[in-house]
């Protein structure tokens, strides 16, 4: 079954809009670009362009839907080179995992093909066609539940925090990590790691269903924005990150202070399941 996007999502993408005009509104998220292709972290969606060209050799009235195929089928294309440059975690980019795995690469690929171009296309003078394709990296059938298959479960695999807790319990209904001037680059499945390398959260902390709904963490530019997110509910703590970790430098270091922090109450780690971890980068 062809998955179709969303009006809201067609609304923010919509082919009338070329790469260059959407300059302002990527001003304000977090953004990794990759050729003809690039990834809103903010919203969590990959979206590509692609030009179709007609074909002088078909007849002129079935030109344009001749170029329209072809625009939708190269955005499609480039999207999925775009989604195998992500940075699955430290070490790992999606392509490195896919090679792994004919399954995964079949599961991806197909995917990505199952989307449909919705909205406007933009006309040239030469009758070739521009349009914008838009795919949400979450949600059940989405990216994230192709790539983890079975290796995030029901529920998390650690039930119990490990490493040294502060003394005083404090309660959080998320977590805010300010990376900036880290050069921390996003990733699906970062770790936040102590000063000895111990884990804090990652996807061993996390349920399924949460990593699906939402991603295993979200990305913003400013603390502030990130703070009136649902996400991290009404009483986020926020910390300051250390360092950038890992050859993608994906991962962050925080204090030992800000890790016994975290881990001092077990209501903690609720929030952690629930993937309500937010890290702020430039």
């Amino acid at each position: 079954m062809k998955r179709v996007l969303t009006a809201a999502i067609a609304g923010l993408f919509s082919a009338t809009m070329a790469m260059a005009q959407m300059q302002p509104v990527l001003d304000t998220v977090v953004t990794d670009k990759q050729g003809d292709g690039a990834i809103d972290w903010t919203n969590r969606i990959i979206y590509a362009k692609g030009i179709g060209a007609p074909n002088p050799d078909h007849p002129e009235a079935a030109q344009r839907a001749g170029a329209i195929r072809a625009a939708q089928q190269i955005a499609l294309r480039n999207a999925l080179e775009t989604l195998k440059g992500i940075f699955l975690n430290s070490s790992t980019t999606v392509e490195n995992f896919m090679v792994k795995s004919d399954v995964i690469t079949s599961r991806v690929s197909g995917f990505v093909r199952g989307f449909e171009q919705k909205g406007k296309e933009k006309y040239m003078s030469d009758g070739s066609v521009e349009l914008v394709m838009a795919i949400p990296l979450d949600g059940v059938g989405g990216i994230d539940d192709v790539l983890w298959g079975n290796t995030i479960g029901e529920k998390p695999s650690i039930a119990a925090f490990e490493g040294t807790k502060a003394k005083k319990a404090m309660v959080f209904t998320g977590l805010i990590i300010d990376c900036h001037g880290l050069s921390v680059k996003p990733a699906l499945a970062p770790k936040i790691l102590d000063e000895s390398g111990k884990e804090v959260y990652g996807s061993a902390y996390v349920s399924r269903e949460w990593a699906i709904k939402y991603g295993i963490v979200g990305y913003a530019k400013e603390v502030k924005a990130a703070a009136k997110l649902d996400r991290v509910g009404k009483t986020p703590g926020q910390i300051k990150g250390l360092k950038a970790q890992g050859d993608n430098a994906t991962d962050v270091v925080i204090s030992d202070a800000d890790a016994a922090d975290v881990r001092s109450a077990a209501q903690n780690l609720k929030f952690l399941s629930e993937c309500r971890v937010i890290l702020v980068v430039d």
